[in-house]
């Protein structure tokens, strides 16, 4: 780590200078073991060309050159997995299954996310029962029938453009009882646009929208 930090303020701050190449355009002049350095210590690319100040396309072409993968996995058995799972479950008995990534790859241990699971199932069965107990659970979304409740809302991401967007659909069906570009949010005309929907679908029994 202290290796990626000293590298990082080398690379971090200029970009990379450019090498002539036999045909083309010069090529940004980037080491294998920096790319090495960032991959082994769980950078995402994205991170990487920020960093390096050069396009994501270019990290992906030099991991090609390279024969650098992000996902080169580490070459460890269910054992030896589990032993070092344990070692972090035994001071971190809470940790979820992101954080335990980070902490493996902090160890340099890339494991797919199908194999960190099924070792936290064998290592830590309890507290896998005891978090799943106190999941939050999504509520249970019910309309009694078509015309029961209408949703309505409006969409203002286009308003310095003097377009509004109003819309409402129905909440059993999901069907759009209306949807219409508008240029003004007055009263006057969200009425006109449910009106619409009514001379359409009929009344609803209830109408929901944000306020």
């Amino acid at each position: 780590m202290m290796r990626l930090r000293t590298e990082c303020v080398k690379y971090g701050t200029d970009k990379p200078q450019r090498v002539r190449s036999q045909c083309g355009p010069p090529n940004f002049d980037i080491p294998k073991s920096i790319l090495e350095n960032f991959l082994e210590n769980g950078c995402e690319v994205s991170y990487i060309s920020k960093l390096l100040t050069v396009s994501q396309s270019t990290i992906y072409r030099r991991m090609a050159a390279f024969g650098l993968s992000k996902r080169n996995f580490s070459q460890i058995s269910d054992n030896e997995l589990d032993v070092e799972l344990g070692k972090i479950l035994k001071d971190f008995p809470l940790c979820g299954e992101n954080l335990l990534k980070q902490m493996l790859i902090i160890k340099r241990i890339r494991v797919p996310r199908w194999r960190l699971r099924e070792s936290v199932h064998r290592m830590d069965s309890r507290g896998v029962r005891e978090r799943q107990t106190g999941r939050l659970h999504r509520r249970v979304y019910n309309v009694m029938g078509p015309n029961h409740l209408w949703h309505i809302d409006t969409n203002h991401k286009l308003v310095r453009w003097r377009f509004v967007i109003v819309g409402g659909i129905d909440g059993f069906s999901r069907l759009i009882m209306f949807l219409k570009c508008t240029d003004n949010n007055i009263s006057e005309t969200l009425l006109q646009c449910f009106l619409s929907g009514v001379d359409k679908f009929g009344i609803p029994n209830r109408v929901r929208c944000i306020p």
